[in-house]
C-alpha cells in the first residue's frame, strides 16, 4: 500500500470533510470516512475477513482526534451540558468496547448491513426535525444515562460511526435537551464511545495479517494522515454550526448518505 502524492491529497481532503461533519453535526465524521476507507482497503487488497473491521477501526481512531477538537470549540462556545456527561460516559465506554470485540468475530457482510442501517438512520434524522419534550434535565436518572450510553457505544463498535447518530436524537427526544446543546454534548460523550471501540479493535488479533501499519485492525499511519486535516476540520464545523442555518447542508448530506447505503447494500 503506497502513499502516492495523489492519494495523500485525497486522504487529506477526506479528513477535512469528515472533521467538518464531526464538528458541524456532532456525529463523529465516520458517516463519511468508513465507506471511503472500505473502498480504499478493498483496492489495497486487504483480506475479506478483516477489511470491514479495518475501515471501522481506522475511522474510530481518527474520530477520537476530530471529536476532541470539536469538544474544545463547543466548550469555548459553552454549548456542552457538562452535568449530563457523567451519566452517559460509563455506558458508552462499556458498549463501545464490547461491541468492537463482538464485531471482530462477525462476518464483514453483516457489519456492512449494520453500517447501512445506521447510515440510513442518519439520513432520516437529517431529513426530519428533532423534537424535544422540554424535560428538566435534573430529573434524569443514572440508569437512563447508562442505557443510552450502552446503545451509543454499541453503535460505535458495530458501525465505526462513534455513536453520535444515536446520541443526538437520544439527547433531544429522551433526555429533553434543547437544540443548542445537542452537538456539543453529543461530542463530549461520543469521544469515549469511539475511544473504547477503537481500543477494542486495536487489541484484537485479525485472523489474517492486514499488512504494515496495522495495530490490531486499525491502520495508525493512515489514521494519523487523516487526522492532520480532520482535527482543524472539526473546529471549522463547530464554528459554522454556530453561525449558519444547517438545514440545507443536512438535507444535501442526507441524500449523499442514501447513495452510500445503496452502494453498501447492492455492492460486493
Amino acid at each position: 500500500m503506497d502513499f502516492t502524492p495523489l492519494l495523500i491529497v485525497m486522504l487529506l481532503g477526506l479528513g477535512l470533510l469528515a472533521g467538518f461533519v464531526a464538528g458541524f453535526v456532532g456525529i463523529g465524521g465516520g458517516a463519511v470516512m468508513v465507506p471511503v476507507l472500505l473502498e480504499l482497503f478493498r483496492r489495497w487488497g486487504l483480506p475479506d475477513s478483516g477489511v470491514v473491521q479495518a475501515a471501522m477501526a481506522t475511522s474510530l481512531v481518527v474520530a477520537v482526534g476530530n471529536v476532541s477538537s470539536s469538544i474544545v470549540r463547543q466548550a469555548k462556545q459553552r454549548r456542552i451540558l457538562w452535568r449530563l456527561v457523567p451519566y452517559l460516559v460509563p455506558g458508552s465506554l462499556a458498549g463501545g468496547w464490547l461491541a468492537a470485540r463482538l464485531a471482530t468475530s462477525l462476518p464483514g457482510r453483516l457489519l456492512e448491513h449494520i453500517l447501512a442501517a445506521v447510515l440510513l438512520l442518519v439520513a432520516v434524522r437529517m431529513l426530519t426535525d428533532l423534537k424535544h419534550h422540554d424535560k428538566d434535565t435534573h430529573d434524569i436518572r443514572h440508569w437512563q444515562g447508562f442505557l443510552v450510553g450502552i446503545l451509543v457505544g454499541a453503535v460505535a463498535g458495530l458501525s465505526g460511526l462513534a455513536g453520535g447518530v444515536i446520541m443526538v436524537p437520544a439527547l433531544a427526544m429522551i433526555l429533553g435537551l434543547r437544540a443548542e446543546w445537542l452537538a456539543g454534548t453529543s461530542s463530549a460523550v461520543i469521544l469515549w464511545s469511539s475511544l473504547a471501540a477503537a481500543c477494542g479493535y486495536m487489541t484484537a488479533t485479525p485472523p489474517q495479517a492486514l499488512g504494515p501499519g496495522f495495530f490490531g485492525y486499525a491502520n495508525l499511519p493512515l489514521a494519523g494522515l487523516l487526522a492532520v486535516t480532520a482535527i482543524p476540520g472539526a473546529q471549522l464545523g463547530a464554528y459554522v454550526n454556530r453561525h449558519i442555518n444547517s438545514r440545507l447542508f443536512q438535507r444535501i448530506f442526507a441524500v449523499f448518505l442514501v447513495l452510500v447505503v445503496a452502494r453498501l447494500v447492492i455492492g460486493h
